[in-house]
C-alpha cells in the first residue's frame, strides 16, 4: 500500500483528534444514531484534553458529511493548527463501520485500524470496444466507474458481408482494416488514460474479436494490467461489481507478492529482510525500509520515543539521542511506525487483522520489513 497520501501527516505537529465513527445509513433513525455516536466520541476527546477548535472542526466535518447508503464508517483526524483554528487532516471513508468505534487524542494519529479495514486505494480504467470504437471510463478509488471518453472510429464499413470473388475480398480487407484503424484510435486513448491515472488494472469488455483486437494492439503497460470481462453485462452495476472484484485482486496478488519477497530474503546473508521492533526501527532510522509489513492481529502495548523528523525513531529516548536527535514525546509503537514508513517513502502491508490483512506469516512482535539495502550493524 502506498503510504503517499499519509506523508503531509509526518511533517505536520500535533497533537492529533482520531476519531473511528459508525456512520450506517440504513435505519430510518440513522442520523441521530450518528449524532448521538459522534457526541459520544467527543465527550470521550474533551476528557483527554482535545481542545475545542479541534473538536468544532471534527462536529462540521460529520455534519457537512452527505449520508452514507448502507453500511459504512468513516476515520477522521483533525489537529489545532497555526494561529489558533483546526483543521480536518483525514477523513475517508470505510467500507464497513469500523470493528472498533474509537475516539483518541494524542501526538501522533491512530492510522493503524483503517490501513486494515480499508482496501488500497487503486484506479481502474474501464473500455467498452467493439468494431466502431470504444467508450472509456475510470474508476477512481472507492469510486463507480465514470465516462472519460468516447472514441469514434472512421467512416469505413465496419461489417462483413458474405459472397466471393475479388470484390467481396476487397470489401472484406477494407472491413479489416477498418477495425484496425478503430482499434488503434481506442488502444492509443487507454493507453494514454492508463498512463495519466497511474491505473493497475485495465478492464476490457466487449465481444471476445473486439477485445482480443484491442489487446493485441495495447501498449505493453496497458496489455500487462488487463482483465478480460467475458461475461456479457456491461451495464453499470456490473462494471462496478467487476471493478470492485479486480481491484481486490490486485490488492490481494500485490501484498502476496511483497510476503513472497518477504520470505525469500528472510534470513539470507543479504540482510534484506529484518523482523521484530528493535531491528525495524533501526532500519526505519537508516531509511532502509522499503515496505513495512503490520499483523494488526498481534497485539503490541509497547511505546516507543519520536522526534520532530519522522524517521527518527527509538525504543528509548536514550537510543535517539545517541543519534543526535532530541526525543519530543513518547507514543504508542503503530503509530510511530507508520509516521516513520510514511515519512520516508515506504509502502505497507497489513499481514492479519481487520478485513484485508493475510494470514498465516508469523513475524517477531508482529512486525518486519523488506530493505532496499542492509542496514549498518549498531545502526
Amino acid at each position: 500500500m502506498d503510504l503517499q497520501f499519509l506523508h503531509e501527516l509526518t511533517r505536520t505537529p500535533g497533537p492529533f483528534a482520531t476519531v473511528y465513527l459508525d456512520t450506517s445509513h440504513d435505519t430510518d433513525d440513522a442520523a441521530r444514531a450518528i449524532a448521538l455516536r459522534w457526541a459520544e466520541a467527543r465527550d470521550e476527546l474533551e476528557a483527554q484534553g482535545a481542545d475545542s477548535a479541534t473538536l468544532d472542526a471534527l462536529a462540521a466535518a460529520i455534519a457537512d458529511a452527505p449520508p452514507a447508503v448502507g453500511r459504512a464508517g468513516r476515520v477522521l483526524v483533525a489537529r489545532r493548527a497555526d494561529g489558533g483554528r483546526a483543521e480536518v487532516v483525514l477523513d475517508r471513508s470505510l467500507p464497513e463501520p469500523p470493528a472498533r468505534p474509537s475516539a483518541q487524542w494524542g501526538p501522533l494519529p491512530d492510522l493503524l485500524p483503517a490501513l486494515v479495514d480499508q482496501p488500497e486505494p487503486v484506479t481502474a480504467v474501464v473500455v467498452r470496444v467493439d468494431e466502431t470504437g470504444g467508450e472509456i471510463l475510470v474508476a477512481g478509488p472507492d469510486e463507480k466507474p465514470v465516462v472519460a471518453e468516447e472514441v469514434e472510429g472512421g467512416d469505413g464499413p465496419v461489417h462483413k458481408v458474405r459472397g466471393g470473388g475479388r470484390s467481396h475480398l476487397a470489401m472484406q480487407e477494407r472491413v479489416e482494416e477498418s477495425w484496425r484503424r478503430n482499434t488503434a484510435q481506442v488502444a492509443e486513448r487507454v493507453d494514454r488514460l492508463v498512463a495519466d491515472t497511474g491505473a493497475r488494472v485495465l478492464l476490457v469488455a466487449g465481444d471476445g474479436r473486439s477485445r482480443s483486437r484491442l489487446v493485441d494492439a495495447l501498449a505493453e503497460r496497458s496489455a500487462s494490467i488487463t482483465v478480460e470481462l467475458e461475461r456479457g453485462g456491461t451495464g453499470a452495476d456490473d462494471l462496478a461489481a467487476a471493478v470492485a472484484e479486480a481491484v481486490r485482486d490486485v490488492a490481494t496478488d500485490t501484498r502476496l507478492a511483497v510476503l513472497e519477497r518477504y520470505e525469500k530474503a528472510a534470513g539470507r546473508p543479504e540482510g534484506l529482510a529484518v523482523q521484530g521492533i528493535g531491528p525495524v526501527l533501526a532500519a526505519l532510522r537508516a531509511e532502509a525500509v522499503d515496505t513495512l509489513l503490520l499483523d494488526a492481529g498481534v497485539h503490541r502495548d509497547a511505546t516507543v520515543w519520536i522526534s520532530d523528523a519522522p524517521a527518527q525513531v527509538a525504543e528509548t529516548p536514550e537510543d535517539l539521542r545517541a543519534t543526535g536527535t532530541d526525543p519530543t514525546g513518547e507514543v504508542p509503537v503503530d503509530a510511530a511506525l507508520l509516521r516513520a514508513a510514511a515519512g520516508t517513502g515506504a509502502g505497507f502491508v497489513p499481514i492479519g487483522g481487520g478485513r484485508t490483512g493475510l494470514a498465516g506469516h508469523p513475524l517477531d512482535d508482529g512486525v518486519g520489513a523488506l530493505l532496499r539495502y542492509p542496514v549498518p550493524t549498531g545502526a
